[in-house]
């Protein structure tokens, strides 16, 4: 059972007062390596008797890591941070039950949820703690140069980013699965029922290649670019629609390596449809057309 899951079974079960307790450590974390005692009772508003109680049931259930010793301290893990995340759609009235897994990444969860009107819709869980930290630095230009960010942290600076990265596609044109609502690592999106690109077989594979240059195309326009497309983040639907997802790595023009970004993503969709379909295109060619589509208003 993943963490998402064992969170979404035991969220009807918990004392409100558990919730207040993680939610206090959740905010020591900005300020502490490992919250001690006294800041966590600080922020949930309980009695020391009361934090220390729930601490114990919550340390029963893993959704803490402590560190013990001449200083005693806690912090949340993703056990707790799906736990929150959940209670906060929920209460929220976003989603109303989790589903059946999607898909299971090196950084992130999918899942199917329902929402209060029986709608289903996915929800990504991103988990960036599956990377080294060396690699996630390398590769994700918006988490800056501080030398100390939780993985938790550094998940919900990528669903943020995500999210609007999904915004600005949808206002682009671009066609992307609906962002929902955003909460600490997760992004609450609409279900696509599709097969990856890399996994369908393109009766005429030069009309989605066109497409997807033009999708690229628009988001370059309207300034920003995927910086990490691939067949495995293309989807195409039964019916031909093509969605393009996982978008927190999407870089925003005037970013140091926004141009670098737009021939990698570029020359990753070409290379695909010479080797899977033979079709040829030069890179530098190709490029020029998409930097020279117009702009967006």
């Amino acid at each position: 059972m993943s963490s998402a899951e064992r969170a979404a079974t035991l969220l009807p079960s918990l004392d409100p007062r558990e919730i207040r307790v993680l939610q206090g450590i959740e905010l020591g974390m900005a300020q502490h390596e490992f919250v001690p005692i006294s800041e966590i009772v600080h922020y949930s508003g309980l009695v020391e008797a009361e934090v220390k109680h729930w601490i114990d049931e919550l340390d029963l259930k893993d959704f803490l890591w402590g560190m013990s010793g001449a200083q005693v301290g806690y912090i949340l893990n993703y056990n707790s941070y799906d736990l929150l995340a959940l209670n906060a759609l929920v209460r929220g009235n976003v989603i109303d039950a989790l589903g059946m897994p999607i898909g299971m990444g090196k950084e992130a969860d999918v899942f199917k949820a329902l929402t209060p009107k029986g709608e289903t819709v996915a929800i990504k869980f991103h988990r960036l703690g599956r990377v080294s930290f060396r690699r996630t630095r390398q590769k994700r230009e918006f988490i800056g140069k501080k030398r100390q960010l939780s993985w938790l942290y550094q998940s919900r600076l990528a669903a943020e980013r995500e999210y609007a990265a999904l915004t600005a596609a949808r206002d682009a044109m671009v066609p992307v699965p609906l962002p929902i609502s955003q909460n600490r690592h997760t992004v609450v999106m609409g279900y696509v029922e599709g097969h990856q690109f890399s996994e369908a077989v393109l009766d005429e594979p030069g009309v989605f290649l066109d497409e997807i240059l033009g999708y690229v195309a628009k988001g370059y326009a309207a300034g920003f670019v995927h910086n990490d497309l691939s067949e495995f983040n293309i989807l195409v639907t039964d019916d031909g629609s093509v969605y393009i997802i996982d978008w927190p790595q999407y870089v925003a023009r005037g970013t140091r390596n926004y141009e670098e970004a737009l021939g990698k993503d570029v020359a990753n969709i070409l290379r695909y449809f010479e080797r899977k379909y033979r079709i040829k295109r030069d890179l530098e060619e190709t490029l020029k057309v998409v930097r020279t589509a117009p702009r967006l208003s």
